[in-house]
């Protein structure tokens, strides 16, 4: 998570707390199986305890695969810009990808370290 995003993980606790929202009504808050929102999460719930730190606790927090972000294939979990993909699929290819409503990149098998099994996609589009 970047610095930007904790401020504004840390804001928008501070808002929810300004707004009567309370840490310990909290029975359950969901985030995707990416650290970076559970990270967020903890902060915006941290925030919102405020001097209360004893009425939240990330144990609260579940994770659920079905609130992550776009499902990239065999590609999962590789850097956009790494050389041996655009040697491997093609510049142009990788952008279809990244940008297009309908591209989609080849599905993962078992092997991949990121699979997980049905009802996860093996890949998707948007």
């Amino acid at each position: 998570l970047t610095v930007r995003g904790r401020v504004e993980a840390v804001a928008a606790g501070q808002l929810l707390r300004g707004r009567g929202f309370k840490a310990s009504s909290v029975c359950v808050a969901f985030a995707s199986e990416l650290q970076r929102s559970h990270e967020t999460c903890e902060l915006a719930l941290a925030s919102m305890a405020g001097h209360e730190q004893e009425t939240w606790s990330s144990e609260r927090i579940r994770r659920d695969w079905r609130l992550n972000e776009r499902h990239y294939g065999c590609v999962q979990g590789r850097f956009k810009n790494d050389p041996q993909l655009a040697e491997k699929y093609g510049s142009d290819t990788l952008m279809e990808w990244r940008r297009s409503m309908h591209g989609k990149p080849p599905p993962m098998d078992k092997s991949h370290e990121y699979y997980l099994p049905p009802p996860a996609p093996l890949t998707e589009s948007l």
